[in-house]
């Protein structure tokens, strides 16, 4: 097989275990905390290691890329992700499951950045970064959506230690590809100058900040769909259903931006690096309106709808921010740039949530309330978006 091909397996497997590592906490919470003994404030200590854990070591995975290279950050990724799930399958104290929390951010990390930096690599998958960081990107979701399925699955057969050290296995196959891959090397001439130069530089500055837009969207719809169904009066069942329902459609919605929205604009004489802040900026617009909806939709199948159009449109965001942003970015420096926009991402996930929370435990409120929150989010991302389309050159290949 082709050691190229090798290469490209590891890219996608990268994203597909970056989503098994973050699905990994919400599907064996209630199991750790009974094999722990602890509470739910303590377990939610244990998320709160975990997120700090991704936020600093996103930025050592990112130039550990452009030092390294992409075959050695795998490989530790992969091993180290593999080693935090054994070891939550064999906890029985407090402090093993906190060394396992930050062994699963640096893994998670060092994949994340392995994955999504080679994603916007010509010789990987298709040559605009946009499209192939759209298309490698639906793996992330597979990988986020099947850990709870093969868990719940395996519960039910296994014991919970047999569990994790089968999702242990899972995350290690992809070692074989990364020792035998040929990698897209970068080129030489990185330094921690010209990393620390990046945080100054406008292309940057606009996708950390459209990043951290989107990621605060994706966490807070992710954390409160569940929360908005049910005062709607959906049963928890049904409220289930919704959040699976935006989660498959942020699947599609990748799908249908690598493998229709691409060709549209190739037709168009262009590309999806080109005009992915044109494309942003009308997918912010609509994720704009349909949030504000929410806060007026009454019934149950408006509101299904409304969530799944939300997933739709928020889809392609991620990836296409991360494909325009990395393709103005010189092939040195890409890892160390995806790891600076992708940890300011990240500080959006910790307020916009709370504040919706906040929002929504107010006197005479509830989650519906905290919808205008989050459209006027969608409205400021649209904004960057558009900055983006006319302030930024074009890409520089790769």
């Amino acid at each position: 097989m082709d050691s190229m091909l090798f290469a490209t397996i590891v890219a996608i497997t990268s994203v597909f275990g970056l989503g098994m590592t973050m699905a990994l906490l919400g599907s064996v919470k209630l199991r750790l905390t009974r094999n722990l003994g602890i509470d739910d404030a303590r377990m939610g200590r244990l998320f709160s290691v975990y997120n700090f854990s991704n936020l600093i070591f996103v930025l050592l995975a990112g130039m550990l890329c452009d030092k390294m290279g992409f075959k050695a950050v795998a490989i530790m990724g992969y091993v180290l992700g593999a080693l935090a799930i054994f070891l939550f399958g064999k906890a029985n104290k407090y402090g093993a499951a906190i060394l396992g929390c930050v062994l699963l951010g640096i893994g998670g990390m060092f994949m994340n950045s392995v994955g999504n930096t080679m994603l916007t690599y010509e010789s990987i998958l298709f040559e605009d970064a946009s499209t192939s960081n759209n298309f490698g990107n639906v793996f992330f979701g597979i990988g986020a959506f099947c850990v709870p399925l093969i868990t719940a699955w395996l519960f039910r057969k296994t014991t919970y230690a047999a569990t994790l050290t089968a999702l242990a296995c899972i995350i290690l196959v992809p070692v074989v590809f990364a020792i035998f891959g040929t990698f897209p090397e970068p080129p030489t001439g990185f330094s921690m100058a010209k990393a620390a130069e990046l945080i100054m530089q406008p292309h940057i500055i606009l996708g950390a900040l459209a990043l951290m837009c989107y990621i605060a969207l994706e966490v807070s719809m992710g954390g409160w769909i569940t929360t908005y169904m049910s005062h709607l009066g959906a049963t928890e069942e049904r409220a289930s259903r919704a959040l699976s329902g935006f989660w498959v459609a942020v699947m599609a919605g990748r799908l249908l931006a690598s493998l229709v929205v691409a060709r549209i604009f190739i037709g168009m004489g262009t590309s999806l690096d080109l005009a992915g802040p044109w494309f942003i900026l009308g997918l912010g617009l609509v994720a704009a309106i349909t949030l504000f909806s929410m806060v007026k939709i009454h019934a149950l199948g408006a509101a299904s709808l409304a969530v799944i159009i939300t997933g739709l449109v928020f889809a392609p965001v991620f990836p296409t921010v991360i494909g325009v942003t990395l393709s103005r970015t010189a092939a040195e420096l890409r890892g160390s740039a995806f790891g600076l926009i992708f940890a300011v991402g990240l500080v959006g996930a910790i307020f916009l949530p709370a504040w919706m929370g906040a929002i929504s435990s107010g006197e005479g409120r509830t989650i519906k309330d905290s919808m205008k929150v989050a459209g006027g989010t969608a409205v400021v991302l649209a904004v960057l978006a558009l900055i983006m389309g006319l302030a930024l050159r074009a890409p520089v290949g790769g």
